[in-house]
């Protein structure tokens, strides 16, 4: 009967190790959350300033002739750019006036004619 009312061995030590154990989880849970956030900020947050910077060049550096994709997929050479703008011409008359932030994709001039050239090349080739 003694047995059943002492309780398990080393019930006794069980409060005093909690306590000091304590003390170390609230440690390794601090490190632990700021492991996760630097590996957050150097996997989701630095790659995505630097496409905005990317993008922010891209855009500020598009000319008038360029050809441009826009994110529905629509091809078309700048004929006119405003301030927040963009004026596109996608056919012999068709004019398609787009924000910007819709553009995917900017060719620039020379990389047309470039382009131009080597498919000329292969053709007589």
């Amino acid at each position: 009967m003694k047995i059943l009312l002492a309780g398990a061995p080393g019930a006794a030590a069980a409060p005093a190790a909690r306590t000091a154990a304590g003390g170390g989880s609230w440690f390794s849970l601090i490190f632990m959350l700021v492991v996760f956030f630097g590996l957050f900020y150097f996997m989701v947050i630095i790659p995505q300033r630097r496409r905005e910077r990317e993008f922010q060049r891209m855009i500020s550096s598009m000319k008038r002739g360029d050809i441009v994709i826009t994110a529905g997929g629509i091809v078309g050479k700048i004929i006119a750019i405003d301030k927040d703008t963009v004026k596109i011409k996608t056919a012999n008359s068709t004019e398609i006036e787009i924000t910007k932030k819709g553009i995917s994709t900017v060719i620039k001039q020379k990389e047309q004619r470039e382009s131009k050239e080597e498919n000329e090349e292969k053709k007589e080739g």
